[in-house]
């Protein structure tokens, strides 16, 4: 092997050792192992995915990146080197892969594990679900050891003739009782209004121009539209899943994307809403 060669292996393994040192110093007691993930639950880790990661990540073969990149044979590659996705410095200038371990402290505490990371969590996974959550995205993205473990075919069928009322009344009450904060900055402007989502599909909001309205499609993805901002973008619409509202959180910025070139938006939940 050449200088050159040796040199890039010592950088590799020493990024690797940091990492594994940081990990060991955030006091993370959970250690994954192939008998741990041989033992995880496929449908708890499903469900967690889709309450805590489905609005910014997907899992499958050449679906789309969205506010985070797309996960598949995410533990066949490099750290924040996925084609196609503008990662945060802290992810491009590390050396080290991604194994299940690194992956549990990073959903614990991901500012810590890599500083200047613009990944945003509202909270921890809890450690009690961190073995499911990673065995089942494992096994989702193909990982090179991914665990044996059953993973059915078809999930539990939902009545889908019963209102959304009673079908997902977690993210029917959390939205439709609590007020949306956003703050939409484009390269000229910066603009902070509310919005409430309403039973009857509507969408009225602190601004008297900006209206929308909201749908679930068959997807059980819930998209909405607004329009009339007074900004040079006048109109956005996103979507993402029902489950992703499934635990009630409040804070002013809980999620972040872009719905259009050059457009940022962030959005969070405040508690209740004024008479109107």
């Amino acid at each position: 092997m050449n200088k050159s060669g040796r040199k890039n292996m010592q950088i590799h393994h020493w990024g690797l050792f940091c990492c594994l040192m940081l990990i060991q110093s955030l006091g993370v007691s959970l250690e994954l192992n192939s008998e741990t993930l041989g033992n995880a639950n496929y449908q708890s880790g499903k469900i967690t995915f889709q309450q805590r990661c489905s609005a910014c990540h997907t899992l499958a073969d050449n679906s789309a990146n969205l506010a985070g990149p797309n996960l598949w044979n995410m533990f066949n590659r490099s750290i924040g080197k996925a084609p196609g996705f503008n990662y945060s410095q802290g992810l491009r200038e590390t050396d080290s892969s991604w194994t299940p371990n690194i992956l549990a402290s990073f959903l614990q505490k991901p500012e810590t594990v890599f500083r200047n990371t613009t990944m945003r969590i509202p909270e921890p996974v809890p450690e009690s679900l961190l073995n499911d959550l990673i065995a089942f995205i494992m096994v989702e993205t193909d990982a090179p050891n991914k665990p044996n473990i059953e993973t059915p075919v078809l999930d539990q069928l939902v009545d889908r003739e019963l209102p959304l009322s009673e079908r997902f009344p977690s993210f029917w009450n959390h939205l439709m009782n609590n007020t949306t904060h956003y703050r939409l900055v484009t390269t000229n402007h910066e603009l902070e209004f509310d919005a409430y989502f309403n039973t009857d599909g509507s969408v009225g909001t602190s601004l008297e121009s900006v209206h929308g309205f909201w749908h679930v499609n068959e997807r059980d993805m819930f998209c909405y539209a607004l329009y009339g901002l007074p900004v040079v973008v006048d109109q956005f619409v996103e979507c993402f899943p029902v489950a992703a509202m499934a635990i009630p959180r409040f804070s002013r910025e809980l999620w972040y994307s872009e719905p259009q070139t050059g457009v940022q938006l962030y959005g969070g939940i405040m508690p209740g809403r004024p008479e109107r």
